[in-house]
């Protein structure tokens, strides 16, 4: 009898760990954004808190899509990106002061202030990451490579960005040799 208890409590908790990741674990709320009051999402994986605003969203996503398109290849499913115009909305995704966060390939929030283009491209690259490499196996890949493809491809302005972060981006793009540009995502999958 001690073990069936057991067994279902064991089982219980299995099943509710993906709610409650949900609804705690504010960055994992990308996966479900409509937890955040006055999110609603829109065709072709846009999700905003300001309606008016999704024109502008809608052409910032093509832009940033096409930026990475060119660089990194076309992203294999379209993401969902969150646009918070508001801090409400940028608190229930947890961003705090970043600019915008990709949570795997689940799906992307953008912060107030990261409504630009090389920030979403940045956000973007990481999608890609997750999708060529998995999200846990992004865990195991040089911060160089992660941060750096990403600072880099994205045509970030920002130079020279604080460090460690333009230390990356130049051990990048000094790795990201032509040779490498050509079969980009099968030599950065060889790297360790």
């Amino acid at each position: 009898m001690k073990i069936k208890r057991s067994v279902l409590a064991g089982l219980f908790v299995v099943a509710l760990a993906p709610v409650l990741a949900l609804a705690l674990i504010k960055p994992w709320r990308v996966a479900a954004p409509q937890l955040v009051s006055g999110v609603n999402c829109y065709d072709g994986g846009i999700c905003t808190d300001d309606e008016q605003r999704l024109g502008e969203a809608r052409a910032l996503y093509s832009a940033a899509l096409a930026r990475i398109s060119e660089k990194a290849g076309a992203v294999h499913s379209r993401p969902r990106v969150i646009f918070c115009s508001a801090s409400p909305c940028q608190k229930g995704f947890g961003l705090g002061n970043r600019a915008a966060h990709t949570v795997g390939d689940f799906g992307i929030a953008v912060a107030p202030r990261g409504w630009q283009t090389f920030y979403l491209a940045h956000e973007l690259i990481h999608y890609r990451q997750a999708e060529e490499f998995g999200s846990i196996g992004m865990l195991w890949k040089p911060k160089w490579l992660i941060e750096g493809m990403a600072y880099s491809l994205s045509d970030d302005p920002r130079r020279p960005l604080a460090q460690p972060f333009e230390s990356w981006r130049a051990q990048f793009e000094s790795w990201n040799s032509p040779s490498h540009r050509a079969e980009l995502w099968q030599a950065a999958k060889n790297l360790k």
